[in-house]
């Protein structure tokens, strides 16, 4: 079983989909909005929980969560 790392959404586009998180662990990932469970997107300030992955592009995150809600962050209809 992969263990599940904390961090904070450092930033975030919402029109492309992607962004980064400051991992717990030292770890800068990448977040695609398609490893974001849930039907949520994120913005930055978000503390999430992710399943770091290492690819040929470095590390990505996978089967986010939102961990803290903030006031911006908002589901989708």
């Amino acid at each position: 079983m992969v263990d599940r790392v904390g961090g904070v959404v450092r930033w975030y586009n919402q029109v492309r989909g992607i962004g980064y998180i400051d991992g717990d662990d030292g770890r800068e990932v990448r977040v695609d909005r398609r490893y974001i469970e849930d039907g949520t997107f994120v913005v930055e300030g978000l503390r999430v929980t992710y399943v770091p992955v290492e690819d040929e592009h470095g590390w990505h995150a996978e089967h986010l969560h939102i961990a803290q809600r903030s006031p911006g962050a908002a589901r989708r209809q």
